[in-house]
């Protein structure tokens, strides 16, 4: 679609992360083109300045779309989890390193600025450990050579633990916050892997789309960015925000202990706390099993 606003491209844009940068951006005047096949993801805006294209990010060919050359790539369509690609480790290869490499592609032949979203805190040092994180290696060295052949421009964005309204929900691989928010919601009691010691670094999803449109202006950005408050907190303080019943099961071993953002890219005012306490507040249970109405807000 031709059209004289400003126009971004966003892979992955009816996801958790994707949506709420798609609507950041249309509330700021831009055009947004959204590809993304929706198996995941399917938050779409009902917005006269969005246009979505609703297949694989491989299939897609944005000259045959007549897009505009447009002022960046968010490359956000990526298969999430490591413990899903344990068990699809084909779907995991084949998405994220072909997705990649065609955005790649397009970033080249627009000449413009690509970000890439390569991982939720993972940081390869065991890269062939498991094909999400030897995938997301993978793809950054595909980058490399697109910058050292062609001039490619792009950024490395790393994301910890991202959590706020709309969470994607993926089953048992959805994040913890999404999990106990299920389990409250359904009344069961929430499932701690472990004694609960585990530190992560939750990080609200308004402070990473905040710090993404500051990238987007930002003329001296690293090329490796990371996006965490620097503040992890434990599994079980989490959980205690709940006040429900919980319940512990045996450790998952290939779960790292702490995920630390030491070098936050902006300052991360939500706190993951008072965010669950507010919404516990709005969506407050009866655990009493005679005493249960089933009528829940579901602000997730």
């Amino acid at each position: 679609m031709l059209t004289d606003l400003p126009n971004i491209m966003i892979t992955g844009g009816c996801g958790f992360i994707g949506s709420h940068l798609t609507h950041r951006l249309l509330d700021q005047g831009f055009f947004v083109h959204v590809i993304d096949d929706q198996r995941q993801g399917k938050k779409v805006w009902n917005h006269d300045n969005v246009e979505y294209h609703t297949c694989d990010v491989a299939d897609f060919n944005p000259h045959d779309a007549y897009i505009e050359p447009p002022q960046a790539i968010f490359h956000l369509a990526n298969t999430p989890r490591v413990r899903r690609a344990l068990e699809y480790p084909t779907e995991t290869i084949k998405n994220n390193i072909g997705s990649t490499a065609t955005v790649a592609d397009w970033a080249r032949t627009f000449n413009c600025k690509l970000f890439f979203a390569t991982s939720s805190s993972t940081q390869y040092k065991e890269a062939a450990s498991n094909p999400y994180t030897f995938s997301k290696a993978m793809c950054e060295h595909m980058l490399m050579l697109y910058r050292d052949l062609y001039g490619l421009d792009f950024v490395l964005m790393y994301f910890y633990n991202v959590y706020g309204p709309g969470e994607a929900d993926y089953g048992p691989y959805s994040t913890v916050i999404r999990k106990f928010k299920k389990d409250y919601l359904q009344g069961n009691p929430l499932t701690i892997y472990g004694n609960g010691k585990k530190e992560r670094d939750f990080t609200h999803v308004n402070d990473v789309i905040q710090g993404l449109l500051q990238l987007m202006v930002d003329q001296e950005a690293p090329s490796v960015v990371h996006f965490g408050k620097g503040n992890p907190q434990s599994i079980q303080s989490i959980a205690d925000n709940f006040d429900c019943p919980t319940i512990y099961e045996f450790d998952r071993p290939s779960e790292a202990q702490t995920t630390h953002c030491e070098n936050p890219y902006i300052e991360c005012p939500n706190d993951v706390h008072s965010y669950l306490q507010h919404w516990v507040k709005e969506n407050k249970t009866n655990y009493g099993p005679e005493d249960r109405s089933g009528q829940h807000n579901r602000n997730d």
